[in-house]
Formats: structure tokens, C-alpha cells, sequence
């Protein structure tokens, strides 16, 4: 078992937690876009919304592992352009995910519409930002 006193370990085991996070985040909204015909039936609505608590799950843990990791760098980090632009993309795209997003997949789930065209757009555009997002975390344009 690692030794979470040492500042490099308990940051190494919060990288680790941070790296599964985006996965829980990124993997399932691959597939959603090619699943939105699910939310026809009633079972389809309910995997789809379990696939939303996945991903929410995934966006939480990676926004509050991210933060831990900036607090024990002492901001370090902040410093590079590639972070500040991450960090407001993900601010952005959380901010539309949950203010409009959020809705027209709970007016889906009651089976109130059936219309998931801007919803779909809305699901590849935010991939595509959270894919731009580990892209820069991967290559640190520092």
C-alpha cells in the first residue's frame, strides 16, 4: 500500500483517480449519440439515464480530483495557457450541460418529446470538447 503522507504518492494516487474520471466521463458519451433512438421506449430512457448518472459520476470526480490536484501543486499549473483554456472549457461545457442539457434529457426521459436532433449535436460537441480537454492534458503544451 502506498504512503498517502508523501506529497508525491498521495498526488500520484489522485492523478490515477482523476485518469479513471475521464474515462467515466468519456467512454459512455461515444456511444450516446448512436443510442439517442433508445429514448423511444421506456427500458431505452432508463439505460440512457443510468448512462447520465455514469457520466455525471465521471464529470464530479474529475472536477474534484482536478481542484485537489491544482491545491496540492499550489497552483502551479495555472500558469500554463493549455490549463486555463481546459479549465474554461470545462467550466463551459458543464455550465451548458447543466443549465440546458440537463432539461431536454429530462423532457426525453418522461417520453414528453421525441425530437433528440439538437440533443445529439449537443452530445458529439461536448465529446469533442472533453476529447480537446485530455488531448492538452496528454501533450501539456507547456
Amino acid at each position: 500500500m502506498r504512503n498517502l503522507d508523501d506529497p508525491m504518492s498521495f498526488y500520484q494516487t489522485l492523478l490515477w483517480l482523476h485518469i479513471l474520471s475521464a474515462f467515466l466521463l468519456i467512454f459512455p458519451l461515444i456511444f450516446i449519440p448512436k443510442l439517442f433512438h433508445l429514448y423511444k421506449r421506456e427500458q431505452g430512457r432508463q439505460f440512457l439515464h443510468r448512462m447520465h448518472i455514469v457520466i455525471g459520476i465521471g464529470g464530479w470526480t474529475l472536477l474534484a480530483s482536478g481542484i485537489v490536484m491544482l491545491y496540492v501543486q499550489k497552483g502551479a499549473m495555472l500558469s500554463c495557457l493549455w490549463m486555463l483554456f481546459s479549465l474554461v472549457l470545462f467550466v463551459l461545457i458543464q455550465s451548458v450541460d447543466h443549465f440546458w442539457a440537463d432539461q431536454q434529457e429530462e423532457i426525453l426521459e418522461r417520453g414528453i418529446q421525441r425530437d433528440t436532433g439538437k440533443l445529439k449535436k449537443w452530445a458529439i460537441a461536448k465529446l469533442l470538447g472533453y476529447l480537446l480537454i485530455a488531448l492538452l492534458m496528454v501533450i501539456q503544451p507547456c
